[in-house]
């Protein structure tokens, strides 16, 4: 792969602050829900924590040992609404009276964090840090004067590795970061802000479903289990809009819903059966993997016997 001239450009510009929230980061799984828009940004400066050592062997430096902490990352920002305060300082927010209840103890909850910083020739260096937690901002204010003097939220965020190991080739490890340069032979920023990007080596592989029963199925047991089975994990919560729907009354079904540990397989266990001799419908609106990829909108029939 040849570096381009272009790689070299200069940052110039800064947009897109989005984070998302962490629903899982165990040994098992990693999972984040849909990433939104924080605020409009003005200024991103990123700061990792770093130290080395050097070794002295026969009396003259031999080596240097190298290590990496958290990342700290400072973004100014117009300003923070309040409902937005409080979730990510792990404080409470009351909706009825919109007011933010702050016990100075709140414990902030894990985000991922995305932005992406403009280049001289109208290309983007796009970022998603993993994992991390956001310290309360200062509070800043000052009388009115002749000129105006406005005052930017100054919110620090310090990123570290996930608990969670992602297989990359042959190397299985944790990981604080994944970003590309829109001139970077190969990087396709598709989708870069739909989900937070995880780490992978080239494309993903195509998201697919196989269902059980099968589209079409005839003559299946009243009291049988559906399972989904998809080719990629799923991204956050997307398995909660999966519905199950008799077709001639068009009413939903009640359903047992539960996804395993690696979030490739759904179960629709029955909570009671199924009507002998109807057609049900499976829907699976909007699925999308963890890479952003998305299922067509699906609906698989099937007939009880």
């Amino acid at each position: 792969m040849t570096i381009g001239v272009n790689e070299y450009r200069q940052t110039v510009g800064l947009d897109n602050l989005y984070i998302a929230a962490i629903t899982t980061d165990d040994e098992n799984a990693y999972a984040v829900g849909t990433p939104f828009k924080l605020a409009p940004v003005a200024e991103a400066s990123v700061t990792p924590a770093t130290d080395s050592q050097t070794q002295y062997f026969d009396n003259q430096p031999y080596d240097i040992l190298q290590s990496e902490g958290d990342t700290e990352i400072l973004v100014k920002i117009s300003n923070l609404p309040a409902q937005r305060y409080a979730e990510i300082t792990g404080n409470t927010f009351d909706a009825a009276s919109g007011r933010v209840l702050d016990s100075a103890e709140g414990t902030p909850p894990a985000y991922a964090l995305g932005f992406r910083a403009q280049k001289a020739n109208g290309e983007f260096r796009y970022f998603w840090f993993l994992k991390g937690y956001f310290s309360p901002p200062k509070d800043e204010a000052a009388t009115k004067k002749d000129a105006p003097d406005p005052k930017m939220v100054e919110l620090t965020f310090k990123a570290i590795k996930t608990i969670y190991k992602f297989t990359v080739g042959a190397i299985t490890k944790s990981y604080k970061r994944v970003w590309g340069d829109g001139d970077t032979d190969n990087f396709d920023e598709t989708g870069w802000f739909t989900s937070v990007q995880i780490p992978v080596a080239g494309t993903p592989a195509a998201f697919t479903l196989t269902p059980s029963p099968i589209d079409g199925a005839t003559s299946v047991a009243i009291t049988a289990s559906i399972t989904l089975t998809f080719s990629n994990a799923l991204a956050a919560n997307v398995e909660n809009s999966i519905i199950l729907v008799r077709a001639d009354t068009a009413a939903p079904v009640a359903r047992i819903r539960s996804i395993n540990a690696a979030r490739t397989v759904v179960t629709l266990a029955p909570s009671g059966s199924l009507t002998a001799a109807k057609t049900y419908h499976i829907v699976l609106p909007g699925i999308t993997d963890v890479y952003g990829q998305a299922l067509a909108d699906t609906v698989v029939d099937f007939t009880t016997a």
